[in-house]
């Protein structure tokens, strides 16, 4: 096997490496751009409420299409995830500030990781043109019967 073609077949390996890291991370942004969405809806939510008076007659969504009649009760006090089903009490401002502090590490890694896909649907894209590049030449090669790559040929 020549050199050209040992490069090909690593560049082969190597782009299909790439594509699956592409998937995963793109498949990662959508999973952070919907805990965006709950944390601005509940974000929402809460700074709704603040203005509601206590005992204001409300619909509370539990699920599948399906809302229960609810009144509100103390606005002082709403519980937090903290991970794992362990939930807090907190005051409404403390969990307004937390779901600000979540909002924001999730919009940095949101950042983070659409430039890192940037540069590696860069480089897959460079790994793809160097690829078609050694096809194209064994191509030319077997046209003037050799059944391998020119030897050494960029």
């Amino acid at each position: 096997m020549s050199e050209d073609e040992a490069e090909l077949k690593q560049l082969v390996d190597t782009l299909a490496q790439v594509e699956q890291q592409v998937r995963a991370w793109e498949a990662q942004l959508e999973t952070l751009a919907a805990v965006r969405a709950e944390i601005w809806q509940a974000r929402t939510t809460l700074d709704g409420l603040q203005e509601e008076p206590e005992g204001r007659e409300m619909l509370v969504p539990v699920g599948y299409n399906t809302s229960l009649f609810a009144s509100l009760g103390s606005k002082e006090r709403v519980l937090t995830g903290l991970g794992s089903r362990v939930y807090m009490e907190a005051p409404l401002e403390e969990a307004l500030e937390r779901l600000q502090s979540r909002l924001d590490e999730v919009e940095k890694a949101t950042r983070d990781y659409r430039e890192s896909l940037a540069q590696l649907q860069q480089q897959h894209a460079q790994l793809r043109e160097r690829a078609e590049a050694l096809y194209a030449q064994a191509e030319a090669a077997k046209e003037v019967g050799s059944d391998f790559l020119l030897p050494g040929g960029r």
